[in-house]
């Protein structure tokens, strides 16, 4: 994974939103902001991070400034060209536009499809191509930790809203005013934290734990699941009225396995790439090429892209054979 690169806030949404965070934790952000970059010592990042995990206002100000430095990273589109990549770009351009009305926020997206099929470069991409594209791009794990936790990252809470809370703090929808917030496997939030995530994107508003007024929010959600949602509603995990409220602009990526044309341009890619980062090119033979045409991975695109790099990790000659990939035989 490539090192966020140095973090310089460029609008005053950000600046205001770290002198509010300043005053919230009880770690300075610039210490936070070291862990973040990894560059901390090794014995004082387990201590600053076991503190982090331990406090939740440390918590939540380590995790906006992760998605603070995610949003500012260089990150890659869609890589290949190929007729499916051709009609994706279609449609991410078309929900990238879509609006409700004039001034109004965009409606949600949902991103289907199996693990590895690049749910998450899809999410950016349907950003960086609207009219949010320059502003924050805020990611959410919804399996990183309890449901009261998540709940407080999303909502933000106020004073005494649970008895080891003592400050307060604003959450990722406040975070994200203006930009997008993408939710990692939308399916694991509890039913209740469905009901609040559909009651705001209804309102465009959020109200913090323990608060009393609404903010009224700019915010476009991007969800993605790899889980059959409508068998979620069926077995009561997941409500109707949400994945509902998805119907007209959810997107369904293909497995890898259904779309063969884009395996050999993108191995070739990773190849090429991974190669860079080692200081040598190295190049797919034909008998490797065959045989990652032939197999049927089963872990879609980032499957491919492990394959690659541990192939091109295995030094001594110049060429990546088929006997490198390690791939199982068919």
């Amino acid at each position: 994974m490539s090192q966020p690169r140095p973090f310089v806030p460029d609008d005053e949404l950000i600046h205001g939103l770290l002198r509010r965070l300043d005053e919230r934790a009880c770690l300075p952000r610039q210490l936070l902001e070291q862990l973040v970059l990894g560059s901390l010592p090794a014995a004082e990042a387990v201590e600053v991070g076991a503190h982090v995990k331990d406090c939740l206002s440390c918590l939540s100000t380590f995790s906006r400034l992760q998605g603070l430095h995610e949003s500012s990273e260089p990150r890659t589109g869609l890589i290949v060209d190929s007729p499916s990549t051709r009609r994706l770009r279609q449609d991410l351009t078309r929900l990238a536009r879509m609006e409700d009305g004039p001034g109004a926020a965009a409606p949600p997206v949902l991103v289907a499809g199996e693990s590895g099929t690049g749910k998450g470069v899809v999410a950016w991409e349907i950003h960086a191509l609207s009219r949010r594209g320059a502003r924050a791009f805020i990611e959410v794990h919804c399996t990183a930790g309890p449901a009261f936790r998540t709940e407080l990252e999303l909502f933000g809470y106020e004073r005494g809203t649970a008895p080891d809370v003592t400050g307060a703090a604003p959450g990722l929808f406040e975070a994200a005013d203006g930009g997008t917030l993408f939710l990692h496997d939308v399916d694991a939030l509890s039913l209740d934290l469905q009901g609040k995530l559909l009651a705001a994107i209804e309102s465009k508003s959020v109200r913090r734990l323990g608060g009393v007024a609404a903010r009224s929010l700019d915010v476009r959600v991007i969800a993605v699941t790899h889980a059959d949602l409508a068998d979620a509603v069926r077995r009561g995990s997941f409500r109707a009225d949400l994945l509902d409220r998805f119907a007209r602009s959810t997107l369904t990526l293909l497995p890898l396995r259904e779309r063969p044309d884009d395996i050999l341009p993108l191995a070739r890619h990773f190849a090429a790439r991974f190669s860079q980062r080692h200081g040598e090119a190295r190049q797919l033979t034909r008998d490797a090429e065959e045989q990652l045409r032939r197999y049927r991975w089963p872990g879609n695109v980032r499957e491919l892209s492990d394959v690659i790099a541990r192939a091109v990790m295995r030094r001594g000659r110049k060429e990546i054979g088929a006997e490198e990939l390690g791939l199982p035989s068919m």
